[in-house]
């Protein structure tokens, strides 16, 4: 039985602890490993995913470039100004097709109602002309596409628009991107407006876009292929080069490159320099597309009619008008069936690259810039679209000799909703005719009203009272302006000017009478603040009221403010009697000088109301008590808290962030192991910094105190502490800085050998106070074995101490008076110092030999406080600090 038991033994604990650790170490392995397949898995899965999404977007972009130009001209019109590529740059095409051919309802929409202007067939709407464009999908890029194209009217009259899509990427640098495929608006009533561009993206996550076209013989149209900049791109000019450069487009080769929705942060791509996108991975599509079109338009009929007009005349030019030319020439015989005229003009000679079209025979040109001479020439159009060549050139400069008519019949009538409304019958004529104009007196350049408000019938009109301009009130046939303005039950008294194009005003109308009637009480005043402003003064705010009490909008500028007696604080002020104190017009601020002595434990309450005329008055505002406003934060920015200090501290305080006007600063200095305040400054001034000079002593621990105070009186205070040491080193220094310094030998007058007198220039460069000299130590070596003696010192050739020679190294301590150096003596006003000896200090009357002596000085010194009183603080200065000098022998 002992012996079985003995056999029946189970795991140890160290067995079960191996077997633990195995086990994890195992699990931890596989762990590891399925992570390492997840990610592997996710990775592929974006980049297939997004890899399809570029697919099918270059897939559509491909099918677009391949109906480049079909059925563009289904009738061969000559002079059609529609292209098969609209616009050519390295990073953005527009092209244009019918799309819709094979549609039987949109082949017509809206394509029919724009036929039978200048051309009897249209093919293409606004939204089969497609641009290919990457942006931003915030539109944040920056670049803009622009090409010209016949796109603005309901019925396309062959004159080009300039045509902008903003906020796209022409040069691609701040990958990536969204790929939109871009198209224009069917509806003319929204040409101008941001609605004309039709923006569909097609796929994100795009690094780049690129074209590149060739013409029929192989070669590139866009030679440079700059994608850094567009100005050598093609473009969508139709200027006569660019528009030629397209028209020998016959092959495309497009690439598109994609970027993985995520990056791979264990890779990088060795090809790319841009740090955005150098962890992505990256798919290159690249297609090349010969557009069967391109280069084909639609055959004329055999019968139709190809004979062009004949010449037209030359027109006539009639300046007089703002901004326009009244044009006018001789019909064509009828035998050329000429069913439209273009007038075609320009700023130069020979070139007329703008054009406008009509049926008759006399046109008025406006849009034109006043002051510029233009070049006008006429062409004739027949039903079959065949242009006849330009008329003789004729110019005139543009001018304005007319002035408005006075506006008639103005009235002026309450509505219903508190506000005035003004009319009046629309101005026609000018005051005068413009020869050659058969219209005239007929107005062409009235571009709006001015409408003006004054107190009595007789006022005269001008900016001061001007209430209204033609950007608000435009060229009508039935001129209207509602005064919103108006206070009710208030008198008023309008009249009105007209203004063309160039700003000329006709004279003003007569006045009319008018007011506003409500019974409707204003709202309360809201946002009621009071401020305290100085001593026994308080501001008093509020918002301008600008709507009645149901909602409907109101000018109040009249307001009365209310003051409490002065209570406790914390007394109810909704239950305090309030009695008027001002009436305000015109502003919503009232400074209350009369509000008394402030007594501790106690407060005053304000209130407001809002009134018009008739009265109405509102309700009380919410109390508002005095509070002490200052915006801002106050902050020492030197010296830092805890720092280690001596001698002359400068100390800044500073407002950051604050929007008052400060008046002054005042610094308090507490020494803490007495409890005493040492000095106190105030320094006045606008800020919003302050700096003053403080002299550390006596050493020890301080807290600083900054208090800035406003314009009203109102203050805000920082502090930092800082320990001052009773030594401040050294804030002397040789001038110049030189290390050696070399002494200059002057010698006095008379003197043969001028070295036994030796110079330097010293300054009180940093100690920002006086200084008081304690002791002086002059060391020199015997360099020329003369043993010379040192026999004086001088400040500025003042003998401060004379040993009357005494041998190196000589020192003494000075008795008051001491010598002082003062704070002004700077790199402008510098000290001399000469040291005199009994012997040459630099010797070369050897031949060849050059001896000169080596001297340093060592001072120590007292800081003097503002009175010239010595402090605490020490200093001293000697060779480690520049004062190692040599002597020299000119």
């Amino acid at each position: 039985m002992s012996d079985r038991r003995t056999r029946e033994g189970g795991m140890t604990l160290v067995e079960v602890l191996v077997a633990t650790a195995i086990l994890a170490i195992a699990m931890v392995a596989a762990l590891v490993l399925y992570d390492a397949a997840r990610k592997s898995f996710k990775r592929g899965e974006n980049a297939t995913e997004q890899q399809q999404a570029v697919r099918i977007a270059f897939d559509k972009l491909n099918a677009d470039l391949r109906m480049a130009g079909f059925n563009y001209n289904p009738d061969g019109a000559v002079g059609r100004p529609d292209e098969q590529i609209e616009a050519a740059y390295d990073t953005a095409i527009v092209l244009r097709a019918d799309f819709d051919a094979e549609d039987p309802a949109a082949s017509g929409t809206p394509e029919d109602a724009l036929a039978g202007g200048a051309y009897l067939t249209v093919s293409t709407g606004n939204d089969e002309i497609v641009a290919y464009v990457l942006a931003k999908p915030d539109g944040s890029s920056t670049d803009t596409l622009t090409f010209q194209a016949d796109v603005s009217e309901s019925k396309r009259d062959g004159d080009v628009e300039t045509v902008t899509i903003p906020n796209v990427a022409l040069v691609q640098n701040d990958p990536p991107y969204t790929l939109y495929r871009i198209t224009l608006n069917n509806d003319p009533a929204t040409w101008g407006t941001g609605a004309f561009v039709v923006r569909t993206p097609l796929v994100d996550n795009v690094r780049s876009l690129t074209f590149r076209y060739y013409n029929p013989l192989g070669g590139a149209v866009n030679g440079t292929f700059d994608l850094s900049s567009v100005a050598d791109d093609i473009g969508g000019s139709d200027a006569a080069g660019p528009k030629a450069q397209r028209e020998s487009v016959r092959r495309i080769e497009v690439a598109l490159v994609g970027l993985t929705r995520e990056p791979d942060l264990g890779w990088a791509d060795s090809a790319d320099s841009n740090p955005k996108t150098r962890a992505y991975r990256k798919f290159e599509l690249r297609g090349d597309v010969t557009p069967r079109n391109l280069g084909m338009v639609g055959i004329r009929d055999l019968s139709a009619d190809i004979t062009p007009p004949t010449k037209p005349g030359a027109p006539t030019l009639s300046p007089g008008h703002c901004g326009g030319l009244y044009v006018s020439w001789p019909p064509n015989p009828s035998a050329d069936q000429v069913v439209s005229y273009r007038v075609n003009y320009g700023t130069s000679p020979g070139s007329h690259p703008n054009s406008r079209s009509t049926a008759s025979t006399s046109y008025y040109l406006g849009g034109l810039a006043t002051g510029t001479t233009y070049y006008v020439a006429i062409q004739a159009s027949d039903a079959g679209g065949n242009l006849s060549p330009e008329s003789d050139e004729r110019s005139a400069t543009v001018t304005n000799t007319t002035t408005p008519k006075q506006p008639q019949g103005l009235q002026a009538t309450a509505n219903l909703n508190g506000a005035v409304q003004t009319t009046w019958t629309a101005v026609t004529e000018n005051t005068s005719n413009v020869p050659g104009d058969p219209a005239s007196p007929m107005i062409r350049d009235l571009v709006g009203y001015r409408v003006y408000r004054g107190p009595a019938a007789d006022f005269t009109p001008g900016p001061t009272n001007r209430i209204a301009d033609e950007s608000k009130i435009t060229a009508s046939s039935s001129p209207l302006y509602t005064d919103a303005t108006a206070v009710n039950c208030r008198d008023y008294f309008y009249k009105v000017t007209a203004a063309d194009a160039c700003g000329v005003e006709s004279a003003p109308s007569a006045s009319a009478a008018g007011r506003a009637e409500s019974a409707v009480l204003p709202k309360p005043p809201a946002n009621v603040q009071a401020f305290v402003a100085g001593p026994n003064r308080a501001r008093i705010t509020w918002q301008a009221v600008t709507e009645d009490v149901d909602g409907n909008a109101i000018t109040v500028d009249t307001y009365v403010v209310f003051r409490s007696p002065r209570v406790a604080t914390g007394t109810d002020p909704y239950g305090l009697t309030y009695s008027p104190i001002a009436t305000v017009v015109g502003a919503t601020e009232y400074v209350d000088a009369g509000a008394g002595l402030a007594v501790p434990g106690t407060t005053i309450w304000y209130r407001v109301k809002a009134r018009d005329d008739c009265p109405n008055i509102s309700e009380f505002s919410n109390p508002a008590e005095p509070v002490c406003a200052f915006s801002g934060t106050v902050s020492i920015t030197s010296p830092s808290n805890g720092a280690q200090v001596a001698g002359v501290v400068p100390t800044t305080v500073e407002v950051l962030g604050g929007s008052d006007t400060y008046v002054k600063a005042t610094f308090q200095f507490y020494n803490n192991a007495t409890g005493k305040l040492e000095e106190e400054k105030e320094v006045a001034g606008p800020g919003p910094a302050w700096t003053y000079n403080w002299l550390a002593d006596p050493p020890g621990a301080y807290t600083i105190t900054a208090i800035v105070e406003n314009d009203t009186g109102c203050r805000r205070s920082a502090e930092v502490q800082v320990n001052a040491g009773s030594d401040v080193g050294c804030c002397l220094s040789p001038h110049p800085v030189q290390n050696p310094y070399v002494m200059a030998c002057t010698g006095d007058p008379g003197a043969t050998r001028k070295c036994k007198k030796v110079t330097y220039s010293m300054i009180n460069n940093n100690c920002l106070t006086a200084v008081r000299l304690d002791e002086i130590r002059v060391t020199w070596t015997n360099a020329i074995g003369n043993n010379a003696k040192l026999l004086s010192v001088r400040f500025d050739g003042t003998s401060i101490w004379n040993p009357n020679g005494v041998t190196s190294p000589a020192s003494t301590a000075f008795s008051p008076p001491n010598p002082t150096i003062p704070v002004d003596r700077s790199a402008s006003n510098p000290l001399t110092v000469d040291y005199v000896y009994d012997q040459l200090m630099s010797d070369k009357a050897g031949p060849a030999v050059k001896k000169n002596v080596p001297i340093t000085t060592t001072y120590t010194f007292t800081l003097l406080d503002a009175d010239d009183n010595p402090s605490a603080i020490k200093g001293a200065c000697g060779p480690a600090d520049g004062f190692n000098f040599t002597v020299e022998d000119p």
